[in-house]
């Protein structure tokens, strides 16, 4: 890969100077009419979007610890900073900027603090499921504010700042909607919703947003919105004016303000100050992590500098009259979309905006107020849309119940309190899953390292939630120099999703590296949904008081306590580690039961019987499998070792794919063993291994690397077969 891809200096300019200048235009005709919305939203002048995003990208692409996000203000700012201006300003809406203005100041300065103090690891606390809950709730606040200037209706005194209160009021603004207003509004959010579903390739060219300023301009004209003046529609009479056009000063400089700092002792002033700086901070880490997984390139944000750098933006915007700002994760998707490389895409599009400034006013303040509404309502829903809150369904009830618990307190008090709300109902959840209070913000595990060995294993103890999922990871990140890392929950009571889906991020980096995290040992663990990333609990040990074992089951329980192992008879859908094998390719797994497992000689031994789907054509009716997992904590070869037969005779005779052992003809000959390295299988396979193969002709046995299948060639899972199955799997993890 070029070094230039990982600086954003002048030789990545020079490299992709091209690249990013095309995208960085893109991505401001996107910019543009989102600044404009989002600063007429949160109760300051338009130009402080503008000034927001001119200064995240002159400045602060040149401080950032990314690559390819695109900073600015952003929808999910709108509320913290309209809260800002209007608890500061108390009514006085002027004053109340300045002021606000002064406390983003002041966040910006903490959150520069933050990042030098490395906060960035922080933003893998929350959990997911509050942190969707407060974006939704967001979302909700945005349509809400902006239906009323959608419809141009101006809602009751009194009610205009409680957002339930201004619910209330929008059957009042559906009655009493201005229609020239409204039509203006509709037809800029149908523009917004059909765009990605033409496939012309002129109109695709140029971004929704920017056919919204296109398309809405001409309204300004038919509608006469340049002069104040009545009109009547089938007995009412509606008033228009240039107060629903956009209004920028007439010199640039006029729209430099200045903060004022004259309620910085008050407690409404470091309210809005932490509220500002928990959802900048936060938004940013997650969107910068997004960001991260879209680069095709792979290269990862330090997210401590990042924090930083926004931070320094966002005060040195507050100085000149702008909003706060983010790493905004839809204008960097667009970014990336339109083949930017590097921070200089950023630097490009704050270039242009300040262009647009400079020489587009009079276009500029052509754009209807409502259309830019209806950015803004689109925005929102896409927060708070249905599919969001059936995605939460589906990973899990409880994850629901975290997610409504956020937005409902948001929508009834404020960002923070909700947050913590979401927290709150998160760890009471898994209290009640069994997480021990002792554990719940630092992880308990025991690592183990043969010396010289390029793997170890951590082994975690309790509960793995996202509370001391930070802990965890400054363990990981302290063996990046292994090829291989065994993270193994055997004695784990609760893994929960936001600490799975952590780990999966994990993986994926370590995977992207050339080096791999395992997981394993999670079998006892019950998945609460189908969903892969669902919180798996400990549930077995209540089934088992309140369950009637059958004779096989009562047989493997007493199997389990005679090696002093433990015995989970229900089903699972965690069959990942059985999945991980050539025989089980093309194979549709069900579920896993009557799970067996335990430590022998410092061996992990799992027994388990795997069902599989009866509708493959391919599968005999019964489809159950009673398969041994020997898991090692050294690394393995990679082979398979079946029964020889004549077909598998004559193909060997072709290919030479069996590797045979010319002191052990017995064994060559009963037996077909093959893989990748041969040394390697030669090695493992010594002269004890063989001998206890050749006494136990009728298994089959295969490793992908981290672990041995063995199971019967003829299925059989009688209290026999199983007894003789698991003398055979002990001999093995003895011998390997």
């Amino acid at each position: 890969m070029s070094p230039e891809l990982y600086s954003n200096g002048f030789k990545s300019l020079k490299a992709y100077w091209r690249q990013d200048l095309t995208s960085g235009f893109m991505v401001s005709l996107i910019a543009l009419p989102l600044c404009l919305g989002i600063a007429i939203a949160s109760g300051v002048p338009p130009m402080s979007g503008l000034i927001a995003a001119i200064v995240g990208g002159l400045f602060m692409s040149r401080l950032t610890g990314s690559y390819v996000t695109i900073s600015g203000p952003a929808a999910g700012l709108i509320v913290v900073s309209l809260g800002a201006v209007e608890s500061l300003g108390q009514g006085d809406m002027v004053a109340g900027f300045q002021y606000a203005l002064a406390a983003f100041v002041v966040a910006g300065i903490i959150q520069t603090i933050l990042g030098f103090l490395k906060v960035g690891k922080f933003g893998d606390f929350f959990p997911s499921a509050a942190v969707h809950g407060m974006l939704a709730a967001i979302g909700v606040i945005i349509i809400v504010k902006q239906l009323f200037v959608a419809f141009d209706y101006t809602p009751q005194a009194g009610n205009e700042h409680g957002i339930l209160g201004a619910m209330m009021q929008i059957p009042a603004a559906f009655i009493n909607m201005n229609p020239e207003i409204a039509i203006i509004a509709m037809t800029s959010l149908f523009i917004l919703i059909i765009h990605p579903y033409i496939r012309f390739k002129p109109i695709k060219l140029i971004p929704a947003p920017m056919w919204v300023v296109i398309c809405s301009i001409p309204f300004s004209h038919i509608f006469d919105l340049f002069h104040e003046h009545d009109y009547k529609l089938i007995g009412r009479v509606y008033h228009l004016s240039p107060k629903n056009l956009v209004h920028l000063p007439e010199n640039i400089l006029e729209g430099i303000v200045f903060p004022d700092f004259g309620m910085v002792y008050t407690g409404v002033f470091w309210v809005s100050v932490i509220s500002i700086t928990l959802v900048s901070s936060l938004e940013s880490l997650l969107s910068a992590s997004a960001v991260d997984t879209l680069d095709p390139y792979h290269r990862k944000s330090n997210l401590n500098r990042d924090v930083s750098a926004l931070g320094s933006g966002t005060a040195l915007s507050g100085l000149i009259g702008g909003l706060p700002m983010i790493s905004e994760i839809v204008r960097s998707s667009a970014n990336i979309g339109n083949g930017g490389k590097t921070q200089w895409a950023n630097f490009f599009h704050g270039a242009f905006l300040l262009l647009f400034l400079i020489a587009g006013k009079p276009i500029i303040e052509q754009i209807p107020l409502a259309a830019l509404a209806a950015m803004l309502i689109h925005v929102g829903f896409r927060l708070a849309s249905p599919s969001e809150f059936k995605h939460v369904y589906q990973i899990g009830k409880e994850q629901l119940l975290i997610f409504l618990t956020t937005l409902l307190t948001v929508l009834a008090t404020d960002l923070i309190i909700g947050v913590l709300a979401g927290i709150l109902m998160q760890v009471i959840i898994h209290l009640y899953y069994g997480a021990p209070l002792k554990f719940l913000f630092k992880s308990r595990y025991d690592y183990r390292h043969k010396k010289g060995a390029d793997n170890a294993v951590i082994y975690l103890h309790y509960s793995a939630i996202f509370s001391n999922y930070i802990s965890l990871k400054s363990e990981i990140e302290k063996h990046r120099n292994l090829e291989n890392l065994i993270i193994d929950f055997a004695d784990v009571n609760i893994i929960d999703h936001t600490f799975r889906t952590h780990l999966n991020e994990l993986q994926e980096d370590w995977k992207n590296d050339g080096k791999e995290l395992i997981l394993q040992n999670a079998e006892h663990l019950i998945p609460v949904s189908d969903h892969p990333l669902a919180t798996r609990i400990k549930a077995e040990s209540v089934i088992m008081e309140k369950t009637v074992l059958s004779s096989h089951q009562q047989f493997l329980h007493n199997l389990a306590e005679k090696n002093e192992w433990k015995y989970y008879p229900g089903k699972t859908i965690a069959v990942d580690h059985f999945a991980n094998f050539k025989f089980n390719k093309g194979r549709a797994m069900i579920h896993a039961q009557n799970i067996v497992s335990g430590l022998f000689e410092g061996v992990r031994i799992i027994y388990s019987e795997v069902v599989y789907d009866k509708s493959r054509k391919n599968r005999k009716p019964d489809s159950k499998l009673a398969a041994l997992l020997i898991m090692p904590p050294t690394k393995l070869p990679v082979f398979t070792l079946d029964r020889e037969g004549v077909f598998e005779k004559v193909t060997d005779l072709v290919n030479r794919v069996d590797i045979d052992f010319e002191a052990y003809p017995v064994f060559s000959e009963q037996f077909e063993l093959k893989g990748p390295h041969e040394e390697h299988i030669e090695e493992f396979f010594h002269p004890g291994l063989i001998r206890k193969i050749e006494a136990n002709p009728y298994y089959h046995m295969e490793s992908n690397g981290n672990a041995i299948i063995i199971y019967r060639f003829d299925g059989a899972t009688d209290e026999e077969a199983i007894t003789g199955l698991i003398r055979f799997g002990k001999i093995m993890a003895l011998l390997t």
